[in-house]
């Protein structure tokens, strides 16, 4: 009984502690049970008008964009990891764009049309096909398809089942550009075909006389910035009135930031001096080939160079050193060593090895033999020797097809895309390498000579032919010092910014220290999702990312090492979501944009004043020349504004325009010298093109349009 009565006299708050336990099983409940939802939301990369692509779709994708790109020689770093990464959310953008447009205008392609651009059954395939397959051919492309299928891979040996299935994923990509591009193509010609020039416009190109017309023009920038200053409330105007140019439909970040690129110290530069004079020196005391190969060999991390074929001047000027290391290689004499300047915290150490005339390039003919036919490469190496034709016999025993089929003669695409049948011999240094046979053998042994090379089974003949005219060749060592900064020079930067981070007391505090230090202070920089990288400060997008997840006025609580060489403490200023960019971030270009056209409607009221009769007078005041244009009627060609047209056939013929200024912000005066009747079917022909062009501007202006409309929710900065 004392319990309970111990209980109702604390019922209310047991009441309390009841219903806060109950309210939390429920709130937990509902956490429990939406708690894929809420993983869900988090896990999406970007969500187009509620369409949502997940991060698990969009980094496939976009992994096939990197591979490839590789696979094309491109190297990726940070930047160009981002690079692609936008391009690859602009694409969803984009294809959901034109999906939507195509399905309201009942435009589709269809499987058969998809078929017949993969294989050109009936029409021209596409060119990403073609690309893709490597033929054109519809029996070739056809067994390609068949081989992706899940049957034969199912079916193939199991060590190539998953190259089959990554070629099989990258058809399946293939079939979505094709018809994307398609689509874009039918859209595009939709649009396009919705313009017309009017029939008062017409009558006009085609009607009259074409003009040539005398003109001087100038650009504004001879008036000074300060007279043209726009004033905050003409900016706010401006921005107000075109508030479409400035949408974004990512979120932004204003970051400042403190940076220091860190870089040699004198005791560097000191000690990079003592190290170029130990290589000269090394260089020069090297007399043989094998002691050059060995003072290069200690120079691991460096950028050397030394192959003991020889190059001639054209080779020497492609291989990618200075104007001055060439201009002393060609007149140094053989065994000298260069002992160069400091450039661009470089020294670049060159010694000619050694110099000779010979032949520029070499012809070339080969046999390729199968060993396990014993005795018959050292037959026909005899029957060479006793004068049998080489091409004769390379047709009827060479194994190479190829060139087998030109009597043994090889032949190769050089770097402009024709055919060589000579080489050089640093060219066939360089593929010797790369095949493991000695090919610059044949420049050590006489033209005509037989050489046997390979190893079993193989065994190759191969005889030079067709010496081109000797010219002088050069054989040299390269090394490139860097002059870089020492660990103990970047850890002092490290250990100064990191104090200034320590110390506190909000950015503007350690802005001011850091200037004290001679660091960099960069204030109010806009980043948004898609910037690969904060100012030019090289792999910082992971500053981005931390940018857009900060909060407003916070300091970051981590020193940033960015790249090899910056170090960088950034801070958030205003966080503005997606929609219109706010005036502090473009004002500048509205202030650039407004004070050219400022500049040139005053150059024209100067010009107004002076009341000047001649074009020439007009060119000495506006520090310019008098020229002449063709040709010229109410068709706008591009290369001068409209008003020039409107002005060049209103104005009296050989009386001045007045000044006028055009919407590039020049400045003209011009005079008509004659007319001549107008050639109606090349105005026509002009008019028609001018059609076109403005047909496909307009519709692209439309379909952009379309884009930015769309309700676009950019969450990639979570991920990347």
């Amino acid at each position: 009984m004392a319990v309970l009565d111990k209980i109702r006299s604390h019922s209310v708050l047991l009441v309390v502690v009841i219903g806060v336990a109950l309210a939390g099983f429920v709130i937990g409940d509902l956490f429990t049970s939406g708690r894929t939802f809420w993983d869900k939301s988090e896990r999406v990369a970007l969500s187009i008008d509620g369409k949502d692509i997940s991060i698990e779709e969009y980094s496939a994708r976009l992994e096939q964009l990197q591979q490839q790109a590789e696979r094309q020689g491109q190297k990726m770093g940070d930047e160009q990891r981002m690079m692609l990464n936008n391009q690859l959310a602009q694409q969803y953008i984009s294809e959901y764009a034109l999906t939507k447009i195509a399905d309201k205008a009942g435009v589709q392609v269809t499987d058969d049309e998809l078929y017949a651009l993969l294989t050109g059954k009936g029409i021209s395939p596409s060119p990403l096909a073609v690309q893709f397959f490597g033929s054109a051919d519809e029996k070739q492309v056809n067994e390609f398809i068949r081989q992706l299928s899940d049957k034969q891979i199912a079916a193939a040996p199991a060590d190539q089942r998953e190259q089959l299935k990554s070629l099989q994923q990258q058809f399946i990509a293939l079939q979505q550009q094709v018809r994307v591009q398609r689509l874009q193509e039918k859209i595009g010609t939709l649009l396009s075909r919705s313009f017309k020039i009017n029939d008062l416009d017409r009558e006009l190109a085609l009607g009259g006389a074409s003009r040539s017309v005398a003109l001087v023009r100038s650009a504004a920038s001879m008036i000074a910035d300060a007279a043209a200053k726009p004033s905050d409330e003409e900016v706010q105007k401006y921005y107000d009135g075109h508030k479409d140019f400035f949408r974004m439909q990512s979120p932004m970040a204003e970051v400042s930031y403190i940076s220091v690129q860190v870089v040699p110290s004198q005791a560097d530069y000191q000690a990079a001096a003592e190290e170029k004079a130990k290589a000269v020196a090394e260089l020069r005391a090297a007399s043989t080939v094998p002691a050059v190969e060995s003072a290069l060999r200690a120079y691991v991390s460096s950028n050397k160079f030394f192959d003991k074929s020889y190059l001639t001047g054209e080779e020497l000027d492609q291989l990618g050193l200075g104007a001055d290391q060439v201009a002393f290689v060609k007149s140094a004499a053989v065994g000298e060593v260069s002992d160069p300047q400091l450039v661009n915290d470089r020294y670049d150490i060159v010694k000619l090895v050694g110099k000779k005339a010979a032949p520029s390039a070499l012809g070339l003919r080969m046999i390729v033999l199968n060993d396990s036919v014993k005795g018959r490469a050292d037959s026909l190496v005899a029957q060479l020797g006793s004068g049998a034709s080489f091409a004769d016999l390379a047709r009827k025993y060479s194994l190479d097809q190829q060139s087998a089929a030109q009597g043994g003669l090889i032949t190769m695409p050089n770097r402009m895309g024709l055919v060589d049948s000579t080489f050089s011999e640093f060219t066939l240094s360089q593929l010797g390498a790369q095949s493991g046979l000695a090919l610059d053998t044949l420049y050590k042994v006489p033209v005509g000579t037989v050489v046997r090379l390979g190893q079993a089974p193989m065994t190759i003949l191969l005889r030079a032919e067709n010496a081109q005219p000797a010219v002088e060749k050069y054989q040299l060592a390269y090394v490139s010092l860097e002059a870089t900064f020492s660990p103990e020079t970047y850890n002092a930067k490290y250990a100064a910014m990191n104090k200034i981070l320590g110390a506190g007391g909000g950015f503007d505090a350690m802005a001011q220290r850091a200037q004290k230090e001679g660091f960099s202070v960069a204030r109010g920089v806009a980043v948004e999702t898609g910037s690969p990288m904060l100012g030019q400060i090289p792999s910082s997008r992971p500053i981005i990312t931390w940018a857009l997840g900060a909060k407003d006025g916070e300091v970051s609580p981590k020193l940033y090492t960015c790249g090899t060489d910056y170090l960088v403490i950034p801070a958030v200023g205003k966080h503005t979501p997606a929609g219109f960019a706010p005036l502090s971030v473009v004002k500048e270009q509205i202030v650039a944009k407004l004070m050219s056209e400022k500049k040139a409607q005053q150059l024209v009221k100067q010009l107004e004043a002076k009341k000047l009769s001649t074009l020439e007078a007009y060119a000495e005041a506006m520090q310019s020349k008098v020229d002449t244009l063709v040709d010229v009627n109410y068709i706008v060609r591009g290369s001068e504004p409209a008003a020039f047209n409107g002005y060049a056939m209103t104005t009296a013929l050989g009386k001045l325009s007045k000044p006028f200024a055009g919407s590039n912000s020049e400045v003209f005066v011009l005079q008509p010298i004659s007319a001549t009747p107008v050639d109606k079917a090349a105005s026509a022909a002009a008019l028609k093109q001018q059609e076109l062009g403005q047909a496909r501007q307009y519709s692209y202006q439309a379909f952009a349009d379309f884009i930015q409309r769309l309700k676009v929710k950019d969450n990639r900065a979570r991920f990347y």
